[in-house]
């Protein structure tokens, strides 16, 4: 066993003679010293120098690729190693290559063609679906995706975006809303921002129904964003886990619904118009908006009707023309606010108040 050991170490002295000079004392003896302080580090330092003669080539083939990942014109192939933070505008589209990976932070964006796969919940999504924030998702074959309020998403693969109405939004999936009809325009506003979405099966919109006041306050809740909420709603016919719930607690949280006296909200009440002015005064007035702008009520022949607690919201609504009345002459203050009322002063105050 010595014998082999010895014998391996003459001949690493003899394979470093090609290697190294000979050292300063002419001494070809192979000392424990000389293996441990010249030969090995020498050793170490020529495979070193070797190895990264050899793969510089490649790196520098690497680095001359680097813009090519973060960067391409407006309507060109990116290609992303990893997830990078984007940002688009309502009416931009973006297509996602065969395997790509798409993670949505904020903003509203829908399939407008090909196949997504929700890779947070398993599930593939239906041409017309509205990506959820948080959620991850992976193109099975080529995707367009729609983004119709301003977005955040970060993309992993291959990808392009086009910018100012290249989105191609699928049709409105409601059998009763037709084309041409006074509030279809209102629908496919709310209903491309995912601020309100169908009924049923999803097939029908029920323009005609009257709006909840669960409906109405979760409605703000998605056009604000679904912000996060701590603690409860502190009314007492709100159920815990309900699906108005966060929107309730949220809207109660930030002033934005008090409630009735007696300690309750009311959810499935039927929310009056005089109610929805005043709650969509105190959402404008929670996103920064500024509601000074007031108007009389003596134009209208039931103007005096409208309850103290909501004549500032109604003084403002109409005053920003997001309120308009029956032919200009009836505010019909306590009478129920439609779904299709409720998508048409959402699209008024959208485009005319907030932007």
């Amino acid at each position: 066993m010595k014998r082999r050991a010895i014998t391996n170490l003459l001949a690493l002295g003899l394979s470093v003679g090609l290697l190294l000079p000979v050292s300063a004392s002419g001494d070809t003896l192979i000392t424990r010293s000389y293996l441990e302080n010249t030969y090995k580090p020498s050793l170490s330092s020529v495979i070193r120098d070797s190895i990264e003669s050899a793969a510089q080539p490649l790196l520098n083939a690497a680095l001359s690729k680097t813009d090519e990942f973060y960067t391409g014109a407006d309507g060109a192939w990116r290609t992303t190693l990893g997830f990078t933070a984007q940002s688009s505008a309502a009416g931009d589209a973006l297509t996602l290559a065969s395997g790509a990976s798409l993670f949505w932070t904020s903003g509203v964006g829908r399939l407008s063609s090909g196949t997504l796969v929700d890779a947070t919940e398993a599930r593939e999504l239906s041409v017309g679906s509205t990506l959820t924030a948080g959620h991850r998702y992976i193109a099975d074959g080529q995707a367009k995706v729609s983004v119709t309020a301003a977005a955040q998403w970060m993309a992993l693969g291959q990808w392009m975006t086009d910018l100012g109405g290249a989105g191609e939004l699928p049709a409105l999936p409601f059998t009763d809303v037709p084309q041409g009809g006074w509030y279809y325009d209102a629908v496919a506003f709310v209903y491309n921002r995912g601020a309100m979405n169908g009924t049923g099966d999803g097939s029908t919109f029920s323009p005609q129904v009257a709006t909840s006041r669960a409906m109405l306050v979760t409605i703000l809740y998605r056009e604000a964003g679904y912000p996060a909420v701590a603690g409860g709603t502190g009314f007492s016919d709100v159920q815990k886990g309900s699906w108005y719930d966060d929107a309730v607690a949220w809207a109660a949280a930030n002033n934005i619904v008090n409630g009735y006296n007696d300690g309750t909200f009311g959810p499935g009440d039927p929310v009056t118009r005089e109610q929805t002015a005043a709650i969509l005064y105190r959402y404008a007035r929670y996103r920064g908006v500024d509601v000074s702008a007031r108007a009389g009520l003596d134009g209208f022949a039931d103007g005096a009707n409208t309850a103290g607690w909501a004549q500032e919201g109604m003084r403002w609504a109409v005053a920003e023309g997001i309120l308009q009345g029956d032919g200009g002459m009836m505010l019909r203050p306590q009478g129920n606010t439609s779904r299709a009322e409720i998508a048409t002063i959402l699209m008024r105050y959208c485009q005319d108040v907030e932007n």
